[in-house]
Formats: structure tokens, C-alpha cells, sequence
């Protein structure tokens, strides 16, 4: 459901003694604001400040904006053809998956309408809203031709002082580029890239002068490829950079091209006093094209089994495969994903497979690989999905037999025409009620709200790396606490998390840490990666856990901690909490916890927390109040979750 109206306000302009223009627009709340200035040079900039307790704060410092097309320059000698009264957004909107089901978004809104010197029309648009601000370009003009973005000026300039979290870009092989390498853990602000990759990531979370912002990009609408940041970000200016031009092996533009009018996606910061205003915000899916699926009652977020961690070989196997439909069964779960090569069954075929999931009640997921000149990944089935006509044809099938979602996997760029593709699917899923999941993928930039069939996305590096990274356990307890403020902050995260046994590299966090990350991380089909054994042999308490944990939520609050340090959050369903909070520093600890988010009353929370030692459970019953404290003993790289219901 969607609701939106406009109300027109005033808006003063202010000139400065040195002819520069500038507006300024303020947040609903009045605490934060965007400074625009239309300089003497004819270029644009802009900056926020937010007040803190009274105290005006800079979040963006002078900041660049602009781009240039081949066939005219948008970043200098503009003239300003008219400012727009402030509107007023008021914009409520559901989401079938997500941290938060009844969104309610306002923000003010100012559009800059400026010719460049050949008369060419171009907008620039504004949005301030009480947890941040946002600008997006758009090309008025009507026109058939395609036009081609040669340079795209936008930055945040963020303060000198401060630390990031943030990951890099890829370098570009066959696996990559897909959002993958490790997050650093607060790096000082203005530190470049590493030398062997190619800039800096989406989204990065910065703590500088004593506040919080995240930058990110949203609503992509396969008019634009995705973006990153440049590896040089000296003095904390942080650019925007198009993809790696050897991506796809050098297939495809990596520019944006398109007909007039063209709107860019939006640039945006994420801005508070505290890391839980970037942990709760909604910001990413606020500025995104509403859905454009009319009903959605078919599409089901849940849980799934996944035997391909814990046996890679498994999924040409229909007995393996019918073992892990059996662990749904069990378990309670919706799903179970059948992973890469089932088409090359060894024991029967994967439609025995699918028959059988069904008559159990379980909904099989498939896994595809992308295919395409893209992509030289061997697994399969491949080349199903790069085709329009062939992909059209695979999803009637996949609905005649029943099946309920799929994996694509290996995309590896994030060109315009791989954008392009991963909406194709979108698009060919909704008509065939096909649920998708993307690995080897690009980040969310708001499609779970447009196209809300797709539940969830890679991009990220997950619980397989157990398998085959030989850094990954030692630096994974911190890294779990940096995605909440960072990763999942834009959107919904196959982890495939919760997982026990060791592999390769044994975990150093808990079996506490790992449950709680069922929900710490949010992901609309929760894919657990562990082997049958695993979760049969846990106790009663923690397999009930599992058995009933929500994927989808109607809240979520921060309770405490910082990117690298630790994480508490709470998230309701229906009438019950879960809260859950991990740890990732190595050094044993306690933690006090608020219970600020219930209402006023009594309560009884059960709560599974680390034992006498990290592959162990505690199990605690007791009752609180709503306005009490928790103590919470951790372990080294430890964790708890629980459950609070009314007395």
C-alpha cells in the first residue's frame, strides 16, 4: 500500500555578499540540514550539518556535485533557471521482507532547475529527512536518442578526523566483483584502498565528530550502472566511481547510457548522534520506486535447509537432498535449496526431488548459475538465465513443477547491463511467482521494495568461507558486528548463518554467537548452513529456538554497541521480542542492556547465552520490567539471543 501527498511550503533564498546562491533545507525535525550553494564559477556543492543537544555539528563538509554527458558538461558554468518551493513528503509503504513492516517516510524536498551553457536542462533534487539527506540528478528533456554520462562528480566530504567501516571493491577476476572482500574495522577516515583493488565500497559507516553517517546509493532503475567509491579519498572526500571497465572481460559499457528524460539514482547519507540511527534506518528502501508487484500474498519469506555447506557434492544426490527436506520437516522450516549441478543428478532427477519436498509441505529452491559472456563459471545449470526467451521458458517450467524461489549466482559486475539483468529476472520471477535470491551479486539499492520478490541477496562475505578462507575465522567475530551498521543496513543478507561444525578454519566465536546471529542478521529467507546432525543434536531450548525464530519483523531497535566492538538489538513479531547481541573482541565481558523498547509492563524473557565454554548453551528464565537493565555475560567472541513475552 502506498499513500503519498505533497504540501507546498515557502522557502527563502539567501545570498552572500560574493553573488554565490544558496538554500537551505531542513529536516522535518529541524535537526538536521542540507547548504546548497550554486558557486560563482557556476558549480554546485553541498554540506549537512545536524544539531546535537542544541550544537550545529558538520557531517558533510563542502561536498561536489555535477556530472558530464558527451554531449554537455552539468558540472560548471550552470545558471539557475528556477529554485521549487520546499514540498513536503509524506510517503507510508509496506515491505514484505525487512527490519520493519508499516514504513512511514517524511522528508522535505527542494529541486534546483539549471541550464549549462549549450541551454540544456538539468535538475538536481534534494531531500532532507530526520535521520538523512539524499540528491539525485534528473535530464528533463525529451529525447530518443541515447546520451552517455562520461563523469559523474558527486563526493562526500566527510571530516578529517574520525574511523570507517567499510569494505573494498574487488579486484576484478572470475569470481568477483561481488562485494566479498573483508569490512575493515575503523580505519582512520581518508585512508585509500588498497593497491590491488579498485576503491572503495558501498555502503561505508563513518563515527567523526562525534556522530554517525552512512553513504549509499538506492533505486536503481537499469537506467544507471551501480557505483562505488575511488580508492584516493584524501582528506575524507569521498567520490563516486563507475565500475571497472575490465568487468565482464571488457563486455558492455561500464557508463551509463540512456534516452531523455533520465533521472540518476539517488546519493545518499545516513546521519545521527548514535550507530542505532543507521542501524534502524529505512532510508535505502524510503527513496526507492514503489512495488511494482500489485499482489504479493505468494511470496512467503521463511527458512530453509541447505546442504551444499556441509556437503558440496550433496546437491546431485536426491537421497542427500531428501534428507535435508526431512531436517525442514522437522525443524519447521519452509524451504529447502537445492545448490549448484542438480540438473546432473547421479540417483534420480531433481523433479523426484521437488515431488518429494512437496509432498512434505517444503518449498524447493533451485540454484542457477547467471550465465552470459559475463560469467566463464562452469557450475550448472548455466545459460538460463541470460536470454530473455530462454529465461522466460526455465520459469514456466520452474512453476509448473511447483518450485517457490531460486539462487542465481555469479553476476561478478555491476554494469548497466547486469543491472539490466538482474531486473529481467526480477521482472520474469513476479510473473511466474518465482521468489529470488542473488549470490555473487551487486548490493541492494532499494529493489526490495520495488521488487519485492526478491527476499534476499549475497553480497557479503558469508558462512561458506569457513570452507576455503584462511583469514575468515579470525577476522569474522568483528566483521559480524560491523553488517548490522553497515551491510544489512541496505538491505536484506544471506549470510547463511548458524553454523557449528568446523570446516577448514574452525570458528573462534561461540555456539551462542552463532545462534544469535539468526537474528542479529536479517535476511528474508533465512538459509541455514549447518548439516542435519547439527541442529538434531542441539538442545531442546536452542533447537526450539530455531525451530520458531521469524525471518521477517514488524521493528527493530538498536539496544547498544559500535561496528567492531559488539552489537545488541531487539526486533519484534507480533507480540514477542527477540533480542540478541554478539561479541567481537576476544576478552570475556559483561554487557547492561536497557529493555527501553517495551511498553510499560511485566515480562518473562528466556534467554540462551554462552556456557562454561564457547560450544556450549545456558539457558535463563526470569521476569522484567520495562524500564530494567539485563546483564549479560559474555564470552570472548560470544553471544546470547532470547525471547521477551507480556506476563
Amino acid at each position: 500500500m502506498r499513500n503519498s501527498f505533497l504540501i507546498l511550503v515557502s522557502i527563502s533564498l539567501l545570498w552572500s555578499c560574493n553573488s554565490n546562491q544558496s538554500w537551505v533545507v531542513t529536516s522535518p525535525d529541524s535537526k538536521l540540514s542540507i547548504n546548497i550553494e550554486l558557486r560563482e564559477d557556476g558549480s554546485l556543492d553541498y554540506s549537512a550539518i545536524l544539531n546535537v543537544e542544541g550544537k550545529e555539528v558538520v557531517a558533510l563538509e563542502s561536498s561536489p556535485l555535477g556530472l558530464d554527458r558527451k554531449d554537455g558538461i552539468f558540472s560548471s558554468n550552470l545558471l539557475l533557471v528556477t529554485a521549487s518551493d520546499i514540498e513536503q513528503i509524506s510517503d507510508h509503504y509496506q515491505l514484505v521482507t525487512g527490519k520493519k513492516k508499516d514504513i512511514h517516510y517524511e522528508a522535505n524536498q527542494l529541486i534546483l532547475q539549471m541550464k549549462n551553457q549549450e541551454d540544456q536542462l538539468f535538475n538536481v533534487i534534494f531531500r532532507v529527512s530526520n535521520d538523512g539527506v539524499a540528491y539525485r540528478y534528473h535530464f528533463p528533456e525529451e529525447c530518443s536518442e541515447e546520451h552517455t554520462i562520461t563523469k559523474e562528480y558527486s563526493a562526500f566530504n566527510l571530516p578529517d578526523i574520525g574511523k570507517v567501516w567499510t569494505l573494498a571493491y574487488d579486484s576484478v577476476f572470475e569470481y568477483a566483483p561481488a562485494y566479498e572482500t573483508y569490512y575493515v574495522n575503523g580505519l582512520d577516515i581518508g585512508t585509500p584502498a588498497p593497491v590491488n583493488e579498485n576503491g572503495w565500497s558501498f555502503p561505508a559507516t563513518f563515527n567523526t565528530n562525534g556522530i554517525w553517517v552512512m553513504i549509499m546509493e538506492s533505486n536503481i532503475d537499469g537506467t544507471y550502472p551501480a557505483s562505488h567509491l575511488e580508492a584516493l579519498c584524501e582528506k575524507g572526500v569521498y567520490s563516486l566511481r563507475f565500475p571497472e571497465a575490465t568487468e565482464c572481460f571488457g563486455e558492455y559499457s561500464e557508463k551509463p547510457v540512456s534516452t531523455l528524460p533520465w533521472y540518476s539514482p539517488w546519493r545518499l547519507a545516513i546521519i545521527g548522534d548514535n550507530p542505532g540511527v543507521i542501524l534502524e534506518s529505512t532510508l535505502v528502501t524510503d527513496l526507492a520506486d514503489p512495488s511494482k508487484i500489485d499482489d504479493t500474498s505468494w511470496i512467503i519469506p521463511g527458512r530453509a535447509a541447505w546442504s551444499w555447506w556441509s556437503d558440496s557434492p550433496s546437491p546431485r544426490y536426491v537421497k542427500e537432498q531428501n534428507r535435508f527436506t526431512d531436517l525442514a520437516v522437522e525443524m519447521g522450516w519452509e524451504y529447502n535449496l537445492i545448490d549448484a549441478n542438480w540438473n546432473d543428478m547421479i540417483d534420480g532427477t531433481v523433479e523426484d526431488v521437488i515431488e518429494y519436498a512437496n509432498s512434505k509441505g517444503i518449498g524447493a529452491l533451485l540454484w542457477y548459475n547467471s550465465g552470459g559472456k559475463h560469467n566463464v563459471v562452469t557450475e550448472k545449470p548455466r545459460d538460463k538465465m541470460w536470454d530473455p526467451e530462454i529465461r522466460e521458458k526455465e520459469f514456466q517450467w520452474l512453476q509448473e513443477v511447483g518450485v517457490k524461489g531460486i539462487k542465481v549466482d555469479f553476476f561478478q559486475s555491476d554494469k548497466q547491463a547486469i543491472l539490466n539483468q538482474y531486473l529481467g529476472i526480477l521482472e520474469d520471477g513476479a510473473e511466474h511467482h518465482i521468489m529470488l535470491n542473488f549470490h555473487g551479486c551487486t548490493l541492494p539499492r532499494g529493489w526490495r521494495r520495488t521488487w519485492p520478490n526478491m527476499v534476499t541477496l549475497e553480497a557479503v562475505t558469508g558462512a561458506e568461507v569457513y570452507k576455503f578462507g584462511s583469514k575468515f575465522a579470525e577476522v569474522a567475530p568483528a566483521i559480524n558486528t560491523i553488517l548490522p551498521f553497515t551491510r544489512n543496513v541496505a538491505g536484506s543478507m544471506d549470510y547463511t548463518p548458524v553454523a557449528f561444525t568446523e570446516h577448514n578454519y574452525p570458528h573462534l566465536t561461540s555456539y551462542a554467537h552463532e545462534l544469535a546471529l539468526s537474528v542479529v542478521f536479517e535476511s528474508g529467507i533465512l538459509h541455514f548452513a549447518d548439516k542435519v546432525e547439527a541442529y538434531l543434536a542441539l538442545p531442546a531450548y536452542a533447537k526450539e529456538f530455531l525451530m520458531n525464530v521469524p525471518t521477517t519483523w514488524d521493528d527493530t531497535k538498536y539496544v547498544g554497541g559500535t561496528p567492531g566492538d559488539y552489537v545488541a538489538l531487539a526486533r519484534k513479531k507480533g507480540d514477542t521480542w527477540y533480542i540478541a547481541g554478539i561479541s567481537g573482541i576476544e576478552t570475556d565481558r559483561t554487557i547492561t542492556l536497557s529493555t527501553d523498547f517495551l511498553d510499560e509492563g511485566e515480562y518473562i524473557m528466556n534467554l540462551i547465552i554462552d556456557g562454561d565454554n564457547n560450544k556450549e548453551f545456558m539457558n535463563q528464565e526470569f521476569e522484567i520490567g520495562s524500564s530494567d537493565e539485563i546483564s549479560v555475560d559474555l564470552l570472548g567472541f560470544g553471544g546470547f539471543t532470547g525471547k521477551i513475552i507480556r506476563k
